[in-house]
């Protein structure tokens, strides 16, 4: 009786080999919400798909994802966890069942050799393959982070200045979550003094100093958009930034500070708008920069899923650069204009237009005069004069309609500095879905009282960068 009753027990006891490749798996099938596919777990076992795959067989496939769309998620896995969720459904990893399933997952993640026989215009197309759904292996970022930019912009000061000034900073970033983390950053920015030229010989007739500032801020960041572009990601972030500013070169204006940073960066590259604005003893000091820079580390996460989904976020903008490489001004403080820098952002409205907004520095040397430099931001349209087919039906002419405000750093009194301005252009590029580049023929003038003297015509170079192919699909003209 006792050698019945061990026996009985023995039998009782679990088995204690588990298989731990099904138990990922099931911990996938739940973490992507693909429970639908256990329901298709027979089928994908009884499948027979030959290598490469035949064109009725890329046929059912393509059909299987069409009737369950879920099944496309499968495309943000590897190999290896496709074979963790095959385990999962037959529930023994060396089970023949296993290798035919993890055959069927791979084809359904668009990641099997397909032998299509060559196009025939009499017969009916197979089917057309659902969109590309890469799974990108990419190294997890470091929490910390480091960067490096500079910037040009505005300087209100209750010092005499010529309310330019440019900046130089560092900052460094920690992580904490997805989507928020901490900013330390320290900046340099520095501003000559008001040039005011009475006697008209073309310099400052009185010396009153320059402008240095230093300010060190911390607070919050809060990623507000981060996704895939090729292999990189893109982000938006926020900083809002709170600490101290202190003017070096003259006294009077050190007190508590506060502001915000707004960036986007894509890879290493990264640039945005800075705010600051002084309390206390500093309250008449006022600083807004445009900055570009580089910055490692810390980058935001995001999933393949969220761009192998059917409602991935998409975004019609593209980020553009100009190099202003040489020009005239037309009234005479103005004299030659030797270089510059200049970004832009464009929303594609259609085929034929997009709206945008330009911000740019512009360098008049002066030669025999003090220089000037012009800092303008506009917004205005772009008329794409493209042709829709033909040889040329990826290059071609289009033209820039924008006005905005211009703050000139020069000698005063003038009639050619700061005010409104009005910016009309004339280029010629090349351009696809994806990237655009051209020179450009720009006509800027004054339109106010206070610059109506301001004339300038220049020639630059531009490179552009769309983010999202799929919106821009109609300027490739190939429809």
């Amino acid at each position: 009786m006792i050698t019945c009753v061990l026996a009985s027990t023995a039998t009782a006891q679990p088995n204690p080999e588990r298989c731990e490749p099904c138990d990922r798996g099931d911990a996938l099938i739940g973490r992507f919400a693909l429970d639908t596919v256990r329901t298709h777990g027979p089928l994908l076992a009884s499948l027979t798909l030959s290598n490469p795959l035949p064109s009725e067989q890329y046929a059912r496939i393509v059909d299987l994802r069409a009737q369950t769309p879920v099944l496309g998620r499968l495309g943000a896995l590897d190999d290896i966890e496709l074979s963790q969720i095959a385990a999962a459904l037959c529930r023994d990893a060396d089970a023949q069942c296993s290798v035919v399933t993890l055959r069927s997952l791979t084809c359904l993640a668009e990641r099997c050799e397909v032998d299509l026989p060559d196009p025939d215009p009499k017969r009916a197309d197979v089917g057309k393959p659902l969109p590309e759904c890469r799974h990108l292996t990419r190294k997890r970022s470091t929490p910390i982070g480091l960067g490096l930019d500079w910037g040009t912009g505005w300087d209100r000061s209750d010092l005499p200045n010529d309310g330019r000034t440019w900046s130089l900073g560092i900052a460094a970033r920690l992580a904490l979550r997805r989507r928020y983390g901490l900013v330390v950053r320290a900046d340099h920015f520095a501003g000559r003094d008001a040039a005011t030229d009475m006697n008209g010989d073309g310099t400052d007739d009185e010396a009153t100093g320059s402008v240095t500032r230093f300010s060190a801020l911390a607070g919050p960041s809060f990623v507000l958009d981060a996704t895939g572009f090729e292999k990189w990601t893109r982000s938006v972030r926020l900083d809002v930034l709170g600490g101290v500013l202190a003017t070096s070169s003259q006294p009077g204006e050190d007190g508590v500070a506060a502001g915000f940073d707004l960036g986007l960066q894509l890879a290493g590259f990264r640039t945005g708008v800075r705010v600051i604005q002084g309390f206390g003893d500093a309250s008449g000091a006022t600083l807004a920069v445009v900055h570009v820079g580089a910055a490692v580390g810390s980058v935001p996460p995001f999933t393949d899923l969220e761009r192998c989904s059917d409602d991935a976020r998409s975004t019609r903008l593209a980020l553009g650069f100009e190099l202003p490489i040489g020009g005239i001004g037309i009234a005479s403080p103005l004299g030659y204009l030797a270089t510059g820098f200049g970004i832009e952002l464009w929303w594609h409205v259609s085929r034929r237009f997009d709206i945008g907004t330009h911000a740019d520095i512009l360098l008049y040397p002066g030669n025999n005069r003090e220089r000037t430099i012009a800092q303008a931001a506009l917004a205005g349209v772009r008329i794409d004069h493209g042709e829709k087919a033909g040889p040329r039906k990826r290059t071609g002419l289009f033209s820039t309609v924008m006005a905005g405000y211009q703050h000139a750093a020069m000698l005063t009194p003038t009639t050619a500095g700061s005010g409104p301005i009005a910016d009309l252009s004339l280029g010629w590029g090349v351009q696809d879905s994806e990237i655009a580049g051209h020179v450009r023929l720009h006509a800027r003038l004054g339109v106010s009282p206070d610059n109506f003297d301001y004339r300038a015509v220049f020639v630059s170079l531009g490179f552009e960068l769309r983010f999202d192919p799929r919106r821009w699909n109609d300027r490739n003209h190939d429809y």
